[in-house]
């Protein structure tokens, strides 16, 4: 695996009377920025300034004390091949930066990267009179004591911090006790019967806002698959399914059990399928805690 550190450097978009740069401090403002993805309010997009491709991103750990760390990538036959971007904007022992580390050759190029990562920041900082540039760092420095120190410090700091009600290392266990639905019986062909009963109205206005406008399977699927998949709800029939979205013209049995075989990857490149996951994930994990 292979590092690069890049200096942030914050410019003002508007140039003074003598037709200068003014350096700024622009800290504060691409903090919002940070916040703002991650609650994707206004989430960034990695677009490859070569062939105009889009990559995904997932935040590594819960961004504080101005440490934010992002794996930006690709899907390459079903594996997410990324690159770490780590970004400190704490200031406790050096101005901020970055730092991208390759994990996989058929992504490693850090220029690039860096690229996308200066024009995603750039786009979400349109409108403050501020951008940034990236800045290649030349000398070595202690960027993992750093991020390390920082991050503990903003934990330290942090009013209140969710990863303390559980931590990472329940995850799956959580997702296994929200999945349970005792007494179901086995061929119901009521959709109630196959969810969780402290999350059912929530689940069933968000499967219905997510199926009920389509008429194709590929599009109506999305949504039942990603929480059958997460275990979030446990299999529905064909029968409960068609019934509860009022889709029996559009969709065959053999269709509907060929997309919900877990065997099976159907939306093995679909980002709007990734991004309806992570979705699921926010609403009906994170809020059962």
């Amino acid at each position: 695996m292979k590092f690069k550190v890049f200096f942030v450097r914050y410019v003002q978009s508007m140039p003074d009377l003598f037709g200068n740069v003014v350096a700024v401090d622009g800290t504060d403002a691409l903090k919002p920025v940070i916040v703002n993805d991650f609650l994707k309010r206004k989430e960034l997009t990695f677009i490859n300034p070569r062939n105009g491709k889009t990559y995904h991103r997932h935040y590594a750990i819960m961004p504080q004390g101005g440490v934010a760390v992002i794996d930006v990538g690709k899907y390459v036959d079903g594996n997410f091949v990324y690159a770490t971007v780590g970004i400190n904007l704490s200031g406790n022992q050096y101005q901020p930066y970055i730092v991208i580390g390759c994990h996989h050759k058929e992504f490693s190029d850090t220029n690039l990267i860096a690229n996308m990562v200066t024009q995603s920041l750039n786009w979400a900082l349109a409108g403050t009179n501020t951008t940034v540039k990236l800045e290649a760092c030349h000398k070595p420095i202690a960027w993992e004591k750093d991020i390390l120190h920082s991050y503990m410090k903003g934990m330290d700091n942090r009013m209140f911090n969710p990863m303390n009600v559980f931590g990472y290392e329940m995850l799956e266990e959580r997702f296994e006790e929200i999945g349970k639905s005792k007494g179901r019986p086995r061929k119901s062909i009521n959709i109630d019967d196959y969810l969780p009963k402290a999350m059912r109205q929530k689940i069933k206005d968000w499967l219905h806002e997510e199926t009920d406008q389509y008429q194709y399977p590929i599009d109506m699927m999305r949504a039942i698959r990603v929480l059958f998949e997460l275990e979030i709800i446990k299999r529905p029939t064909y029968e409960a399914f068609v019934r509860a979205f009022d889709k029996e013209q559009l969709i065959a049995p053999s269709t509907y059990n060929s997309y919900m075989n877990l065997n099976n990857n159907p939306y093995e490149h679909d980002a709007t399928y990734v991004s309806m996951k992570a979705d699921a994930r926010r609403k009906f994990f994170l809020d059962s805690v």
